[in-house]
């Protein structure tokens, strides 16, 4: 598979599933010169997100990632904060909005978000981040 774009955005209402997003997540792995991956509102769930972690680490340039509405849950949460911030990528945006992300979550989040200088917005509304 080949991806020249530096830019790729899903359709909004495609709701591209798990195997779906397995495929993609693949497929991602050869974009190490991406700036900006929008994949929102698509049900990849666990597997799909666990997958697109992993690809995360070869980005060397990417400025923004948006992964809201995509059912991750903080298993997924964590391995992408510690994928994100183990990456020479100079993430300035972060969004992962509605995904049933809850306190488990917090310290791999906060250690991106230390780690990443260049983050000015990060989006982790309608999540279950309150303490019980």
């Amino acid at each position: 598979m080949t991806i020249s774009r530096s830019v790729i955005q899903e359709n909004k209402t495609t709701k591209v599933g798990s195997e779906g997003g397995i495929a993609l997540s693949e497929g991602l792995e050869c974009c190490a010169y991406m700036k900006k991956l929008d994949l929102r509102d698509n049900m990849f769930g666990a597997e799909a997100g666990v997958s697109l972690s992993k690809s995360l680490s070869s980005y060397k340039h990417l400025t923004e990632l948006y992964l809201s509405y995509l059912n991750l849950e903080d298993e997924v949460a964590i391995a992408v904060a510690k994928a994100l911030k183990e990456c020479a990528s100079p993430i300035e945006v972060l969004e992962m909005a509605g995904n049933d992300i809850t306190v488990e979550a917090d310290p791999a989040i906060a250690a991106c978000v230390a780690e990443k200088q260049d983050l000015n917005k990060l989006n982790l509304s309608e999540n279950e981040l309150k303490q019980k």
